[in-house]
């Protein structure tokens, strides 16, 4: 707004603007003298990042309130308003002038009336215009913000319209052409919308809070009468959108804004999206209307500069020029161009926040009582002085106080509330300002006032219980407004706290005093200056401490405190590092590396502290630390280690609680007293090569008990020899103390076949390594392993594989080693062998059977086989096993009734032994002979055969940290006899059932043989194994008549197998270095199992036949598949 007069008070001239005359006449005459605006060269401007003095121009200086807002530090920033767009409500503009190009300045169409100057508008907006981004082009002046994009709207009418509840000499005052310009203006993306339009309405007076008051009723009496809103609810609609609308505060010099300036006082939900401005004199004093009530949201710019106008008139305006331009319609668009500056400043902030730096950072302004109000050479009729103030409070004088642009650009002054510095990843920024929250403090003074007003005015007017039935219209405004205010009060935080989230990094480098709480829920927060509240860093957060910080709570994330901090507390496996100093420290879950000075350490359950500094005392309460600097008096118990080289006060373990000094073997130093209560834990390691862990004490020692445990020095079993020697007999000191030791450890523990013995002097404790009587099978699970670990005992006791089972600290390492010792491949493999027989006796079998139809013609025939088994044991490891291979034979009759052959053939059997990683495998070559005796229904059949089998074993075997492998060739030889009878009886023509029984004799041979490989390899001897078995079953053969002369021939069988002898092969071994002997066994030959087999056959012409079939052998624990395909001939 301009200047407008008031009966009552009267603080401006509409004329006399004798001060800035010069500036406006030396601009006019510039721009009269620069011929071809729009041909104009570039501008060469001379500002330069990071020198404020170079933006100092004449253009700059004859703007005033430039320099007056230190415009210039933000310049030399590299903020100049570009990026940022800022909407501009007014009369209209004057889109010829030079000073708004097009390229920024952007005309706004809402009800059919665009943002360019038109005949019902004046100069109003175009001076509005030129303050908030007229160019900076050397010429004149430029405005606060000279790179922003303006977008303009059209108030279609002049500044001397009344903003009140209507104007009908200006209809376009109504609330639906307001709505419309709003939220075109909000559509294009503005943050913040300037509004210095229209005129104070004749009936309304801001003097006071009350009269403010009858102002709004005013507008609540149309709403009631109309149903429909005014144009402040047009504007408040898109502030609770999150557009900033800022208005100026007025010019008839009440000591409160006008009401659209104090708007939110009635909706304090608009706070944070509203604000107003008063004026500031250019020889430091408040001029037009103060802040008054609404100084939460309101601030001073200058007023009375040059500004970009027109001659001529607005239906037809003759040229561009400049004119004087006051009122607070001047300082409204000087503050809202500063804050689209700092929005390009603090792209991560919301317009809220941005809002909130402009407020907090404004200079603070106070009456100046040493002199008297002026006239400013009579440019104002009244001016009030005012001076710098300290208080950092807003008060009713000026609000937060003169727009201070050089301070804003070093972030918030104070936090209004919690602060969200949301910074993307990969961007990073610096706040340098001392940030405080000293206004909300005051504010809750003021708003607790409020607060208990309110409770009276419920009890006296009986609203207690709400508003009574026909209340009065003016009790029923009245009412609303407590109750938001209320709401608002109860709502409101009064603390200052910081959140860091996103990705991006933030730096704090002044001494910030807001007492909420500093949160770091994700990226980087650096204090470089101080905090003096909480800080709270969350899983994804990191804090970064180099200057001074109050408690910090580490939950999740990760703290570096290089400077210094008060306490400091760690949990869900947070993580901190200490190289400066802290207060004291609690790691309940998580890690600390303590390598500064520190205060008393407690480390729970799930903490783990590495102490390389300085600390008081350490209580270890389940957890770890370390202890390699300098602590005080140190408790360890109740599950909790305490390791390291370092120096302490006391050391005191308690029960459950273990000391281990150093990190391997290592020496802790205790310049006081020692003490081991009952149930407390020594845990000491020894290294092979001679030294030990200890304990040295300045003081005593006093020992009630407690465990020793005996550890090997990171070194995996097996030792070396040499390795072994240096331990077993050796004597270690493993505890010194200057002032005595009383006391006695309880027997030690730590290994099951070596025993710790210590000896006790006047002030030593010292311990000696002797094998124990324990023998290793004591640990064994299977006789396999009982035999194995017996023979490991009379092995060489400097073999590597004796000393992996003697240092064993527990059963699980020896268990599974002797489990790879024993050898189970070999008598698998035998195993395997002895049932591969089956399938040689079956094809001789099957043969004579096939051809007992044909006496007198001798024949020919082949046989494929596939076979695969399973065997699983109870306490000896089971095995697989597959074979495939190929027989042929040939027989002929001798008699009648009598016929007999021969067969050779190859297979190749893999044997594979479960839960362990051993296999063999064998090629065998088979011969055999057969006949058979069939005078009639009975058939005798009978045969021998013998296989050479050729192969070898792999095995890999891991014991403690080594790993070998162990390989050897195996040759093994079976030879078998067998023979079976069974009667025949015919069904009918096609069909014949015969029973029958057999019996097979089989007997492996295997040579002896030494694997090579490493310390585990073992030399086996040579054996026999023998197995005899009966089989009771019956067979049955049908023929089918395919067509007249072909036939298909269905067989099969079904019996009882029964081993007559323990068929359970088994091995004879020894470790290949030298030891005792030992047996070990395999799945016994199955003593009970059914036998079946069936197949088809098809005559191929009169000589041929080809047969398929199958035959299994099935029993509880193992079983044996096989497929096989047969072709016979005649001759």
């Amino acid at each position: 707004m301009l200047m407008t007069r008031h009966k009552k008070r009267k603080t401006m001239k509409r004329s006399g603007a004798k001060l800035l005359a010069p500036v406006v006449v030396a601009a006019a005459a510039a721009v009269a003298a620069r011929p071809g605006w729009a041909q104009a060269a570039p501008y060469p401007d001379p500002g330069r990042r990071g020198d404020p003095a170079s933006w100092r121009t004449p253009e700059f200086t004859n703007a005033w309130g430039l320099g007056a807002m230190h415009a210039e530090y933000a310049y030399a920033a590299g903020y100049t308003g570009a990026n940022v767009a800022i909407g501009v409500l007014d009369s209209g503009y004057y889109a010829q002038h030079p000073e708004l190009p097009d390229s920024r300045f952007v005309p706004v169409t809402a009800a059919g009336v665009s943002g360019v100057l038109n005949p019902n508008n004046n100069n109003h907006g175009t001076l509005v215009s030129g303050v908030v981004g007229g160019a900076r082009d050397g010429v004149g002046m430029h405005g606060v913000a000279p790179d922003a994009t303006v977008y303009e709207g059209n108030t279609n009418a002049t500044d001397g319209f009344r903003f009140g509840v209507s104007d009908p000499k200006f209809p376009a005052s109504d609330a639906k052409y307001f709505a419309e310009a709003y939220d075109a203006l909000a559509a294009k993306g503005v943050r913040i919308i300037s509004n210095s339009w229209g005129s104070q309405p004749a009936n309304e007076n801001y003097s006071t809070l009350n009269k403010l008051t009858d102002a709004y009723k005013l507008h609540e009496a149309v709403r009631t009468a109309t149903g429909r809103g005014t144009w402040l609810d047009a504007a408040a609609k898109v502030s609770r959108d999150g557009v900033i609308n800022n208005f100026s505060s007025g010019n008839t010099g009440y000591d409160n804004a006008s009401l659209r300036g104090a708007y939110a006082y009635f909706h304090p939900e608009l706070e944070g999206h509203w604000m107003t401005t008063t004026g500031y004199d250019q020889l430091s004093g408040q001029v037009y209307n103060q802040c008054g009530i609404a100084k939460w949201w309101c601030v001073m710019a200058p007023t009375g500069v040059p500004s970009t106008s027109y001659s001529g008139g607005a239906a037809a305006p003759t040229g561009a020029t400049y004119a004087n331009f006051n009122g607070t319609s001047a300082a409204a668009p000087h503050a809202s161009a500063a804050l689209a500056l700092i929005m390009e400043r603090f792209p991560y902030m919301t317009s809220e926040q941005a809002l909130s730096v402009l407020f907090t950072t404004a200079q603070n302004m106070e009456p100046d009582p040493s002199r008297p109000d002026y006239t400013n050479n009579g440019l104002f009729s009244t001016v009030h002085p005012a001076k710098p103030g300290a208080s950092g409070v807003p008060n009713a004088f000026g609000g937060w106080g003169l727009v201070d642009l050089r301070r804003a650009m070093n972030g918030p002054g104070q936090l209004l509330g919690t602060f969200n510095a949301a910074l993307p990843a990969g961007t990073a920024d610096v706040w340098s300002n001392d940030i405080s929250d000293v206004a909300l403090a005051a504010r809750k003074r003021e708003d607790d006032a409020e607060h208990r007003a309110w409770l009276d005015t419920l009890r006296t007017k009986g609203w207690e219980h709400g508003l009574p039935a026909g209340a009065s219209d003016g009790d029923r405004i009245d009412y609303a407004l407590g109750v938001a205010r209320e709401t608002a009060y109860q709502a409101r935080e009064y603390q200052g706290s910081l959140v860091k989230s996103g990705g991006g990094t933030l730096t704090l480098a002044g001494a910030n005093t807001y007492r909420g709480p500093t949160t770091v829920d994700g990226g980087e927060l650096r204090i470089d200056g101080s905090i003096a509240a909480r800080a709270v860093v969350n899983p994804a957060g990191r804090l970064t401490v180099n200057g001074r910080a109050a408690d910090i709570a580490v939950n999740g994330g990760v703290a570096t405190i290089a400077g210094t901090s008060a306490n400091l507390s760690i949990d869900r496996q947070g993580r901190a590092a200490v190289t400066g100093t802290t207060a004291d420290v609690r790691v309940a879950s998580g890690f600390a590396s303590l390598g500064g000075t520190s205060g008393n350490v407690a480390v729970g359950a799930l903490g783990v502290a590495a102490i390389t500094g300085r600390t008081a005392d350490v209580a270890v309460d389940g957890g770890r630390a370390s202890l390699d600097g300098a602590s005080g008096n140190v408790a360890v118990g109740n599950g909790g280690v305490v390791s390291g080289s370092g120096t302490v006060r006391t050391l005191t373990a308690a029960a459950n609680g273990t000391v281990a000094p150093g990190h391997s073997v290592g020496t802790l130093t205790v310049s006081g007293d020692v003490r081991f209560a009952p149930g407390s834990i020594y845990a000491v390691e020894v290294s092979p090569g001679g030294a030990g862990d200890r304990i040295v004490a300045g003081g005593r020692a006093q020992i009630d008990g407690g465990a020793l445990a005996l550890a090997l020095e990171n070194t995996p079993p097996p030792l070396t020899p040499e390795q072994s020697r240096s331990v077993l007999g050796r004597r270690f000191e493993i505890l010194n103390a200057a002032g005595g030791v009383a006391g006695r450890f309880d027997a030690p523990s730590g290994y099951l076949f070596v025993n710790p013995v210590l000896a006790y002097g006047p002030t030593t404790v010292s311990l000696t390594i002797d094998r124990n009587a324990t023998p290793f099978a004591s640990v064994a699970r299977t006789a396999n392993e009982r035999g194995v670990a017996d023979a490991l005992e009379t092995a060489d006791p400097g073999s590597a594989v004796y000393n992996s089972v003697l240092f064993a600290a527990s059963a699980q390492a020896p268990q599974a080693t002797l489990a790879q010792l024993t050898g189970e491949i070999y008598p698998a493999a035998y195993a395997a062998l002895v049932n591969e027989s089956r399938q040689v006796r079956e094809a001789a079998l099957e043969r004579l059977w096939t051809a007992r139809g044909a006496p007198g013609r001798a024949g020919a025939w082949a046989r494929l086989l596939g076979a695969w088994g399973s065997a699983r044991g109870g306490d000896v490891n089971g095995y697989t096993s597959s074979t495939g291979g190929f027989l042929a034979g040939a027989d002929a009759a001798l008699l009648d009734s009598v016929r007999a052959g021969g067969f050779a053939g190859y297979s190749h059997t893999g044997v594979n032994l479960r839960n362990q990683p051993s296999s063999a495998s064998f090629d065998s070559f088979h011969l055999g002979a057969y006949a058979g005796w069939q005078p009639g229904a009975l058939g005798v059949r009978i045969g021998a055969a013998h296989a050479w089998h050729r192969g070898g074993v792999d095995r890999a075997v891991q014991y403690g940290a080594v790993a070998e492998n162990e390989t050897t060739a195996l040759h093994a030889e079976t030879t078998q006899v067998f023979g079976e009878a069974g009667y025949r009886f015919a069904l009918d023509g096609a069909a014949t059932l015969e029973p029958f029984f057999g019996v097979a004799y089989v007997h492996l041979k295997n040579q002896g043989t030494t694997e090579t490989g490493g310390a585990a390899a073992l030399r086996v001897r040579q054996g026999n194994h023998d197995v005899t078995f009966s089989t009771l079953g019956v067979r049955g053969e049908t023929r089918l008549g395919l067509t007249s002369r072909l036939q298909l021939t269905l067989q099969g069988s079904a019996g009882w197998q029964h081993a007559l002898t323990d068929g359970q092969p088994s091995g004879t071994l020894a470790f290949a270095t030298g030891s005792d002997t030992f047996t070990v066994s395999s799945v016994p030959v199955a003593k009970d199992a059914a036998v079946l087999n069936v197949g088809a056959g098809l005559e191929l012409g009169k000589n041929g036949w080809l047969r398929v079939g199958y035959s299994g052998s099935l029993a509880s624990r193992q079983s044996e598949h096989a497929v096989q395909g047969s072709l016979h001939w005649k001759f």
